[in-house]
């Protein structure tokens, strides 16, 4: 066997692999044995999350990707299109106008709804995919040369000769795929709006009798004067292995979190397997007493 690069659009590497897998299948096309895009994913969890999976990437996954990668596509030319015809005044004009403005907001309704449980899919080797022909070939054969370049989105190669073994085996035992969970917590607040928001639940829970409602009010609080960012950079201070490639950042004006997979599964362990109630996921506090607990469970020495 041997072992080809081919350079893509980035961010295209599994749109190209599909591509490719189906015209090899159309014409029959059996010197090239395996197809790599290096995919791992990253399962989103916010506040509309309803479903957990954190198994394998299967086919499906990678069809659901592909599918709103091509409604963001379409979305991304009809924002442009309604754009570009703002300025007219026509009567036929503006009922196009007008329907461009409705076809926008059902795409942007549809694609937020797919991504409340959905993997977002990456590649690890941006840029690149990894052919594998079935037999030791020192240069690519002219006629699969030809069938790669007429892949749409397929930009070149580097060489036409092969990865030697010795750097593929290499890159194969460093590379790291492991899949992580992005969980999304409580927005960020200016300092005003934070006095604001927690004077108004205190002033809701001396308010009400109910204990669990009180209770919630304060986990609320809580939340809101955790800072998952400084909490996170606190615990890498133990060096840590597994510790250094948990992320926290903000995004999208939302305090974020990101994790490797078996981490998250060890920190949650005691819950079941059929997935986490999503109220579980919007604590940070929660979150952050867990990971510490996760630290203490596992003989680390905390300063």
């Amino acid at each position: 066997m041997s072992f080809f690069a081919v350079q893509v659009c980035s961010g295209s590497e599994t749109e190209v692999k599909k591509m490719l897998q189906d015209v090899l299948f159309e014409k029959r096309e059996n010197m090239i044995g395996a197809i790599y895009a290096l995919e791992s994913y990253t399962q989103i969890v916010n506040e509309n999350t309803n479903h957990l999976d954190l198994t394998a990437l299967s086919s499906t996954d990678i069809d659901d990707h592909l599918f709103i990668q091509r409604l963001q596509a379409n979305l991304s030319n009809l924002r442009f299109a309604y754009g570009q015809m703002q300025g007219y005044e026509d009567s036929g004009y503006l009922d196009l106008i007008e329907e461009y403005r409705h076809q926008i907001k059902d795409l942007t309704s549809k694609l937020k709804d797919l991504r409340n449980n959905y993997k977002k899919i990456d590649s690890v080797l941006k840029g690149y995919i990894l052919i594998e022909l079935n037999n030791n070939f020192h240069y690519l054969p002219k006629h699969l040369w030809h069938l790669i370049k007429s892949i749409p989105k397929v930009t070149g190669f580097p060489s036409r000769m092969n990865i030697p073994q010795q750097e593929i085996n290499v890159f194969f035992e460093e590379v790291q795929m492991s899949a992580e969970v992005e969980l999304k917590f409580n927005e960020v607040l200016s300092y005003d709006e934070h006095v604001q928001a927690q004077s108004e639940l205190l002033h809701q829970a001396n308010q009400t009798d109910n204990p669990q409602e009180s209770e919630t009010i304060v986990n609320t609080i809580d939340d809101m004067n955790t800072d998952v960012v400084a909490e996170v950079s606190a615990m890498k201070q133990t060096q840590h292995p597994v510790i250094q490639r948990v992320k926290a950042f903000i995004k999208n004006k939302r305090k974020t979190v990101s994790l490797p997979v078996c981490l998250f599964r060890q920190m949650y362990h005691d819950e079941k397997d059929d997935g986490l109630l999503p109220a579980k996921l919007k604590s940070s506090s929660g979150f952050i007493h867990r990971l510490w607990r996760w630290l203490r469970r596992n003989d680390v020495m905390l300063a």
